[in-house]
């Protein structure tokens, strides 16, 4: 996929196109937005936003793809994807360069973006083996006698599926996502962030030089002026058949609304206050590295970062102190994928401190205007927005909890339900209170930003539903389809007695 030059952007920069059908569209000068780097503050290329034209073009070019695609066996669709694996460790200084240009992230996780990806994409690939259905009994008389006849049960994709996948995990996330589709036999139509379309057209490219036949991967993407109307011109078109979209709550429910519009079934995974639980028999020097390391994580910006720490009474006193050491030798933790994700972190933190929160480490101070000081708060009040709001920030939040009854009751009080954390020396002590957790993840002695390829990753609550990840995320986009067989010389208006 080009990365045009010479298509009379400002200051004749390059420009990421529409890709459509194996090929750009042709770049419409009056409908260029800026990708800019944030922490240069300074456009670094440009790019195409779709208009409802050409977003139907994508689909219309995917649904034309996917009459042949479907009828790959997963033996093919298997030896692609590990090919397009292949690719992305191959082009790795590639795509990490985009990556940390785009989204401004440490060049240490854009490495890890690409050796997870490529992972996620193999175990995807092999579980393309467990595509199966299954045969059920033969017909029979009331009084049990067979009188021949089969019903079999066959999986088949659902269809043409749009994909939007985020800027944050921004290899991982739309790579797993186009694996569990192109696995499963879907053709794509995928809606890039519009603040890393030419980093998720690599991805794109990957996958093209493995062999994915052209139609059946298309992206397009659309600044945010833009996006309302692209996304529900896809939605509404009638060759989609699923929606998988990965971000913020407040984004979700309102693409929810637009699917529920036009009845089409959509994956979500949204956004998370992550909880980890310091139980009274804790490691707690380890405990609190893992706690910094899961609230720190690439500034802050993962919908699974650590962001409320709650502690048992008998411990806390001791933990606090630990973590506040560990937190205070943390000199910074990146930058923010925009200048305003950095503002609202910090005015997050302005509003708990008006509120009567307590910084045991830094508080709403900048280091540059794209970074904040890794802050730990406590004393946090119900009426805060830090309480149960995302901050998107280096900063985690500070519990005291009387018992583990009331550790739970606390980590649960929550809108979200997406990853916590438990930490113990005792693993039946951790497994009585994570079955207890309301989350679709909970992490023994680790970081909540924790995953597991082979095991379904899942929100609850407001943290989205559906699952993914391996065989549990190739049957969210295919279909179940039951086959009966009704025996030649029986008239199935007339049942035997």
């Amino acid at each position: 996929m080009p990365f045009i030059q010479d298509a009379g952007a400002p200051d004749g920069l390059p420009v990421v196109p529409l890709y459509v059908n194996g090929s750009p569209h042709p770049v419409d000068k009056d409908r260029l937005f800026p990708i800019v780097n944030s922490v240069e503050n300074k456009t670094i290329h440009y790019a195409v936003s779709a208009d409802p034209d050409s977003a139907t073009r994508a689909c219309d070019a995917a649904s034309e793809a996917f009459k042949s695609w479907r009828k790959t066996s997963p033996a093919h669709r298997r030896s692609l994807l590990l090919k397009a694996a292949d690719v992305l460790d191959r082009r790795r200084e590639e795509i990490m360069d985009w990556q940390v240009r785009e989204t401004s992230c440490p060049k240490e996780f854009a490495a890890f973006n690409i050796m997870a990806g490529a992972m996620y994409a193999r175990e995807i690939a092999a579980a393309t083996s467990e595509i199966r259905g299954t045969v059920s009994q033969r017909l029979s008389k009331p009084d049990g006698e067979e009188i021949g006849g089969l019903t079999i049960v066959v999986r088949e994709p659902v269809g043409v599926v749009l994909i939007i996948p985020p800027w944050n995990g921004a290899v991982i996330l739309p790579v797993r996502a186009i694996s569990m589709a192109l696995a499963a036999g879907c053709a794509i139509v995928v809606k890039a962030s519009e603040l890393c379309p030419r980093l998720h057209s690599v991805l794109v490219e990957c996958f093209e030089e493995a062999g994915i036949p052209k139609g059946v991967l298309n992206i397009i993407q659309a600044k945010r002026e833009d996006a309302v109307q692209v996304v529900e011109s896809i939605v509404s078109h009638k060759a989609i058949r699923k929606v998988d979209f990965i971000g913020s709550a407040a984004v979700g429910s309102k693409i929810g609304q637009v699917c529920a519009k036009y009845l089409k079934p959509i994956l979500m995974e949204l956004g998370g206050k992550g909880p980890a639980i310091i139980l009274e028999d804790a490691d707690l020097q380890k405990a609190a590295q893992l706690c910094a390391m899961g609230a720190v994580a690439d500034h802050g910006q993962l919908c699974f970062s650590t962001e409320r720490i709650i502690v048992h009474k008998s411990v806390y006193d001791r933990f606090v102190a630990i973590l506040t050491a560990i937190f205070s030798k943390i000199p910074a933790a990146g930058d923010s994928v925009t200048r305003q994700s950095a503002t609202h972190a910090y005015d997050v933190l302005v509003d708990a401190q008006e509120k009567g929160a307590k910084f045991l480490v830094g508080g709403p101070e900048y280091i540059r205007p794209t970074s904040l000081k890794p802050t730990l708060v406590t004393n946090v009040s119900r009426d805060a927005r830090i309480w149960d709001e995302e901050t998107f920030g280096p900063s985690a939040s500070v519990y005291i909890a009387e018992d583990d009854d009331d550790a739970i009751a606390k980590a649960n009080d929550s809108a979200y339900g997406l990853n916590a954390a438990v930490h113990s020396t005792s693993w039946e002590h951790a497994y009585n209170v994570s079955k207890q957790l309301e989350y679709g993840q909970v992490h023994i002695n680790n970081m909540t930003p924790s995953d597991s390829p082979g095991a379904p990753i899942r929100g609850v609550k407001g943290s989205g539903w559906g699952q993914s990840n391996s065989i549990w995320g190739i049957h969210e986009f295919s279909i179940e389809k039951t086959l009966s067989f009704h025996p030649s010389e029986v008239n199935p208006l007339i049942m035997p007695s």
